[in-house]
């Protein structure tokens, strides 16, 4: 791969384009002489090979709008004997601005290429873009640490690409890219601060800008988790809060319980005095009834009826004897008023 010095804001420098792995065989990144291929991506892919800038400019000479399915379907099957390292596939994502048919082929074709390296540890379904890119890391971490070239190569090609795919597709943050490689890249902290160290004493300008650019970006790790403490802080404190509230309220709605129950008691207790005091008011008005009736039957039976009865048989004889009949009327209406005394 061509190392070249992006401008601040391209498609290489936003997703990570210029990542360098110590160790990286540098003999294919020679410049590459221009030829002649047709305007598809067989041509670019076959023998005869083009540098990304080359096969540009073939493509907007003859117009080329669209990549035509037969020469995609054939260049997915080239790929895998031509660009086993997917170099060629990289050149073109690391470009900033790729021809429109290039542009609508790739991140399909990065995909695909993703899915036959990695299998089930790319996800392109999973919605969330930290998930995916750490699960690419662990299946990557051992070929980015392998003595054999061809195979570091290759998986530094790959993670190139979900990098770039997961920004562009997933919009995965570069801070988490940032915060992730560290211990995939680097033994331990003194070997990845030596790195740092050899790129700004002693790197190239690009590498200067490199690093000022993670400094910077470091930095705003810093300020975002420490933005995201102050956010879980106060949600921290505001649920503290609404929590002693609850507690409060808890008590409270305790304490009425509480009385409410004594209250319940003390009136289940007055109503069962009164159930008992009506019980006992029952009996004895019964009694006082059954008494009075009692009472009412000689009443009526043993003193006014025999009045009556002879007050009657004096106003029915031949001739009627009024006054006896007045006589017993009386002495009735007397034991009345004597009963009600």
């Amino acid at each position: 791969m061509t190392e070249k010095e992006e401008k601040p804001g391209t498609k290489a420098e936003s997703t990570g384009a210029e990542m360098r792995v110590e160790g990286s065989d540098k003999s294919k990144d020679a410049p590459v002489e221009e030829v002649e291929i047709p305007p598809t991506l067989v041509g670019y892919f076959g023998e005869d090979r083009a540098s990304p800038s080359v096969f540009f400019k073939i493509l907007r000479k003859n117009e080329v709008k669209r990549f035509r399915p037969a020469d995609q379907e054939a260049a997915a099957k080239l790929m895998l004997s031509k660009d086993p390292e997917a170099e060629r596939l990289w050149s073109l994502m690391a470009q900033a601005s790729p021809p429109e048919p290039v542009d609508a082929w790739m991140w399909g074709a990065a995909q695909s290429r993703l899915k036959e390296q990695l299998g089930e540890a790319f996800d392109p379904h999973d919605h969330d873009s930290g998930r995916i890119f750490k699960s690419v890391l662990r299946e990557l971490s051992a070929g980015l640490g392998s003595e054999k070239k061809d195979d570091k190569r290759r998986a530094e090609n790959t993670l190139r690409i979900a990098i770039c795919w997961l920004v562009e597709k997933r919009s995965l943050k570069t801070w988490q890219v940032a915060e992730q490689l560290p211990s995939v890249l680097f033994k331990d902290l003194k070997t990845a601060a030596r790195a740092a160290q050899r790129a700004v004493q002693k790197g190239r300008p690009g590498e200067l800008r490199i690093a000022a650019a993670m400094a910077a970006l470091g930095d705003q790790m810093v300020k975002v988790a420490e933005e995201e403490q102050a956010r879980e802080r106060h949600i921290s404190n505001d649920l503290r809060h609404r929590l002693d509230d609850a507690n409060r309220k808890i008590e409270k709605l305790r304490t009425e319980l509480e009385d409410a129950k004594s209250t319940n008691s003390e009136q289940e207790a007055a109503i069962a005095n009164l159930e008992k005091t009506l019980a006992a008011e029952r009996h004895h008005w019964g009694h006082d009834l059954t008494e009075t009736r009692a009472e009412q039957k000689v009443l009526l039976g043993e003193r006014l009826g025999p009045l009556l009865a002879d007050a009657i048989d004096a106003l029915e004889i031949d001739p009627p004897a009024p006054g006896i009949a007045l006589r017993r009327v009386k002495a009735a209406l007397s034991v009345i008023e004597e009963a009600k005394e």
